[in-house]
């Protein structure tokens, strides 16, 4: 991780405003001190997500998640701490110093720099002379060319190695332009060639705006007639959405998610004035995609040409209503929503028979295009429809039984009871069979399902936190006249919590740093989510200098125990060896125990009882318990 000063690192903290940042994709109120909210890392019924700007921190209270600024970037847009703090640092006009990084920081960034100058190699090359083709290709489709240059289209040159010739130039090694999937090795070994050559080209960008993959697009029928980057380290295609960095804003201004299939009709809907619209890069819409829009909007609409809608809705719906690989099933609901009344509302808008987006727009406008989506019907209701609508014989018994089979199946991935009971009344109704035993067949299918098929891996056991220790560490961090008085006394030995061991080494390294800044200082995640739940616990301190007082009285009784332990020990081991005890010793051993006693006294709020005899009794008569 390159190094950075805590100077630099608080100056970022101190010119941003943490809920600003949250906001763009998580709806916050304000309650009190904090500001609260659907988790954006979990799916939640209730607000448990807060966020308090004056400490510059959030933590899930379900989930448990936490950190600053630089850790919530990290796990929104899934970025490395050094590309967080650059976001960061870049929104706040704060100028970084030269940093040095690992090896696998400087190979994201390098990835991320191939990409930016391929970028500006397509671009430059659409508007040159030599790209009249894909100029020519985009007038006949409609493409204005303001909306061309901010959607930063480009043009790759026929040729073998005209992007290698540019990258050479610059000095991008071939090996590294292939990792970025720019380019391709040569069959037989002795060199690479370019990926894209003679199309025009789609730049995919992450929500941050950096150019992560391409599409190019055929200017004729020649196959194929999209080509697309490969999978990278900077592009999964199925947890990206074509202009979701352009969309992101107006999408949230909205409430209101568009979701088409294609390039071209995304950047038409766009043009017409449609500018929540994403396109989800040639891939059946995945869970991961739609997850990202819930962090946005309440309701995504999806377009379906008339002719295939029904085959497509229904097949999709039940797609998404397949359990993820994590276990966690996205139910729709009867209103469209995945899981509770706060998940996203999904919504089927048809298109008339031939017409895709792009099309519609440019044929009939943009008041064709609305009048599609003010029709738009809830997915799983179309499917379910549909389901029934392609019973071969829905007059006959197996027919009926065959839609019965298939409704029932799908009713039980509705994680609503209430939802999935109503469903069942209508699909009833149209199959002619008893709601009642549609209801049960289905609670039958989704208890099966929740059996697990064989014995659950052992699950490591969490670390318990003692309410004595997280006290002591909220005092800590609270309380900055605590840390002089109380650290010195306090040892590793005292806290059973690992995550509180690495909190307290922390405090020890800064005792005067604001206890919020502590977080880069931290290793990994649960240490700093578990500081972010530390630095939100309320609490009045007004008793600070009698909690301190008492906290001091114990860790010295400790300390003196310890030490009359080791005493006792020596004096133990020299008489066992048949020396007398030094003099210094027993002395010390008096004076410990007269000490310990007074401490304890404290500790309890009682006085000490005077010694009732000058002379230590031995190792069998001191007290050690404490």
């Amino acid at each position: 991780m390159p190094t950075y000063s805590h100077a630099v690192l608080d100056e970022i903290r101190s010119r941003i405003d943490l809920v600003d940042i949250v906001s763009q994709f998580v709806s916050l109120k304000k309650t009190g001190q904090n500001w609260k909210g659907l988790c954006p890392f979990h799916t939640e019924r209730t607000p448990s997500f807060m966020v308090n700007p004056a400490k510059g921190i959030f933590h899930c209270f379900g989930c448990g998640v936490g950190g600053d600024a630089f850790g919530f970037l990290m796990r929104q847009d899934r970025l490395s701490f050094p590309e967080a703090v650059r976001a960061l640092a870049q929104r706040a006009a704060v100028e970084l110093p030269e940093e040095r990084g690992r090896e696998g920081d400087r190979d994201r960034e390098d990835l991320h720099r191939a990409m930016q100058l391929g970028l500006e190699f397509y671009t430059e090359k659409l508007w040159a002379p030599g790209g009249e083709r894909a100029r020519t290709y985009l007038d006949t489709r409609g493409v204005a060319p303001e909306v061309a240059r901010r959607f930063s289209l480009g043009y790759a040159p026929e040729g073998w190695d005209a992007l290698l010739s540019f990258m050479k130039a610059r000095g991008v090694a071939a090996e590294l332009l292939e990792k970025a999937g720019l380019v391709l090795p040569r069959q037989g070994g002795g060199g690479f060639y370019d990926r894209f050559r003679g199309r025009l080209l789609f730049a995919i960008k992450d929500v941050q705006g950096r150019v992560v993959a391409f599409g190019g697009r055929a200017f004729g029928d020649e196959p194929p007639k999209y080509l697309n980057s490969p999978e990278t380290p900077l592009y999964s295609k199925g947890h990206t959405l074509y202009s979701i960095d352009l969309a992101r804003e107006h999408i949230r201004a909205k409430d209101r998610a568009l979701l088409v299939e294609g390039y071209l009709d995304c950047l038409m809907a766009h043009q017409h004035g449609f500018t929540e619209t994403v396109a989800a890069l040639g891939t059946a819409f995945t869970a991961a995609q739609l997850q990202m829009l819930r962090r946005y909007c309440g309701e995504v609409v999806t377009f379906f040409d008339a002719d295939a809608a029904g085959q497509k809705a229904a097949e999709r719906a039940e797609e998404l209503l397949e359990p993820s690989a994590d276990g966690t099933a996205w139910a729709v609901s009867r209103s469209g929503s995945f899981g509770d009344g706060t998940a996203l509302r999904i919504r089927v808008a048809l298109l008339p028979a031939g017409h895709d987006p792009d099309t519609l727009l440019r044929a009939e406008g943009p008041a064709a295009f609305e009048a599609c989506i003010a029709a738009s019907r809830s997915l799983l209701s179309y499917a379910l429809d549909r389901a029934l609508a392609e019973t071969r014989d829905p007059s006959g018994p197996r027919g009926r039984a065959s839609a019965f089979a298939r409704v029932a199946l799908m009713l039980s991935k509705v994680s609503s009871a209430e939802e999935a009971l109503a469903l069942s009344r209508e699909a009833a109704l149209k199959l002619g069979v008893d709601a009642t035993q549609l209801w049960i067949e289905a609670q039958r299918l989704q208890s099966a399902r929740a059996r697990p098929v064989g014995p659950p891996p052992p699950a490591a056991a969490p670390a318990t936190m003692a309410l004595a220790e997280r006290e002591l560490l909220c005092l800590l961090l609270h309380v900055a006249e605590s840390r002089p008085l109380l650290l010195p006394l306090v040892d590793d030995g005292d806290l059973v919590h690992p995550a509180l061991r690495v909190i307290l080494a922390g405090l020890r390294l800064r005792p005067d740093a604001a206890p919020a800044t502590l977080m880069s200082d931290l290793p990994d995640d649960p240490e700093r989510s578990v500081l972010a739940a530390l630095l939100l616990h309320e609490r009045d301190w007004s008793d600070a200098p009698t909690v301190i007082a008492q906290y001091r009285n114990r860790f010295e009784l400790k300390r003196r125990l310890r030490r009359i332990r080791e005493v006792t020990r020596a004096i133990a081991e020299g008489q066992a060896a048949g020396a007398a005890s030094p003099p210094a010793f027993e002395a010390e051993l008096l004076a410990l125990q007269r000490e310990g006693e007074r401490a304890r006294g404290l500790t309890l709020g009682v006085s000490a009882q005077p010694e009732k005899s000058d002379r230590p009794s031995g190792p069998e008569g001191v007290h050690t318990n404490g």
